[in-house]
């Protein structure tokens, strides 16, 4: 199969190194792009008493948030490969969902979370494997 689109999630305080190089090797291999996908949570209203708090709140870390996606879009361009950065605020698993399903994604490349085996039952909490159950494109987990 020849990937076109890549998608990876970039998870905020986890190691995304393996499942960028991962995807760098890929997107190399296929000349694919690659969209660097890091969703902002969304924040309950009712959490803020303003609404310019929660603007100022989503703008602080939108900011710190591009940096971050700009640093590792680098090794991409300098490779001469396409590569987008995302932004989106929303609920994690649904919009890596949705986002690969609208954009043409041929598969998702992304960190998997160890499960303890002491309590199998969270394996319905962890990010890679939701998004691995509803995807419709293949998804590629890497430990």
């Amino acid at each position: 199969m020849k990937y076109q689109h890549l998608l990876v999630p970039i998870v905020p305080h986890a190691p995304d190194q393996d499942a960028l190089d991962v995807a760098f090797d890929l997107a190399t291999q296929h000349s694919a792009r690659t969209t660097l996908i890091y969703v902002i949570e969304a924040v309950e209203e009712a959490a803020y008493d303003e609404e310019d708090e929660l603007d100022a709140f989503y703008a602080h870390l939108e900011a710190n948030v591009r940096r971050r996606l700009q640093d590792l879009s680098q090794r991409f361009e300098h490779a001469g490969l396409a590569v987008r950065p995302e932004i989106v605020v929303g609920r994690t698993a649904q919009v890596i969902v949705r986002y690969s399903a609208t954009e043409s994604v041929d598969l998702i490349v992304m960190r998997s979370e160890r499960v303890d085996l002491n309590q199998p039952e969270n394996v319905l909490t962890c990010l890679s494997h939701q998004v691995s159950m509803f995807s419709q494109c293949p998804v590629m987990l890497h430990k």
